[in-house]
């Protein structure tokens, strides 16, 4: 099983630990999973400067660290940002995808969505508990008016963790894992990520396709079935 952990870079803190609350349980809960066949990749998308968290995965155990370049990710929308994940997803290859419930800035657990809908894959969002069921499959812990219920999910899936308080402790010896932050550029950001800074926020952005100006309701229906 391929475990792809997607992380995002916390506001710079001296005193903290480098890697969200979530994001870090979201880890704990991979490495817990991993053995054997399986592997764990930490993925985050951002500059070279935003690569603690990336760091403390491979610390804490991970097989692989993938950093997403290609633009300052930190202004844009969680639309653009999950479909950049998305996208590296894709090429580095998963079974399973993890993600930190409260994963933007905001705090509102809109990129695993966003990243879950761009793979096409099952979203099931604020896991509390997660085990392996065969090869194929993981078990979950969900709550939901007040109940917590357990599910079983067919994979492929994506599914945003929440940490239970106090949070998850990371804990790894560099020394036992040589590997360093790899990086990944998209090729042309413009074909995997679409923009909507100007639908959310009123931003004006050049189209990256022309305009057409349409006469009629056949003449509409037309243009949006063209390819």
């Amino acid at each position: 099983m391929n475990i792809v952990v997607c992380l995002h870079a916390p506001p710079p803190d001296p005193d903290g630990a480098g890697i969200g609350r979530d994001d870090a349980f979201a880890l704990t809960q991979a490495l817990a999973l991993a053995g054997g066949p399986h592997t764990v990749t930490a993925v985050l998308a951002g500059t070279s400067h935003e690569s603690g968290p990336l760091q403390r995965a491979l610390i804490a155990g991970a097989n692989r660290a993938v950093r997403i370049g290609g633009e300052d990710y930190a202004s844009v929308d969680f639309h653009t940002l999950g479909q950049a994940l998305a996208a590296g997803v894709k090429k580095i290859g998963a079974d399973l995808v993890l993600t930190g419930a409260r994963s933007d800035d905001e705090g509102l657990g809109a990129v695993p969505a966003s990243t879950a809908r761009s793979l096409g894959f099952p979203f099931i969002a604020t896991i509390e508990e997660l085990a392996a069921a065969g090869p194929r499959a993981v078990e979950v812990v969900v709550r939901g008016g007040g109940r917590k219920r357990r599910l079983r999910v067919e994979l492929p899936a994506v599914l945003s963790i929440v940490a239970p308080p106090p949070g998850a402790t990371l804990r790894g010896d560099r020394t036992a894992n040589p590997r360093e932050v790899e990086l990944l550029t998209l090729a042309d950001p413009e074909t995997t990520v679409v923009r909507r800074r100007t639908e959310l926020l009123g931003k004006p952005e050049p189209a990256s396709r022309g305009a057409e100006e349409v006469t009629s309701a056949k003449a509409f229906v037309a243009a949006l079935t063209r390819r």
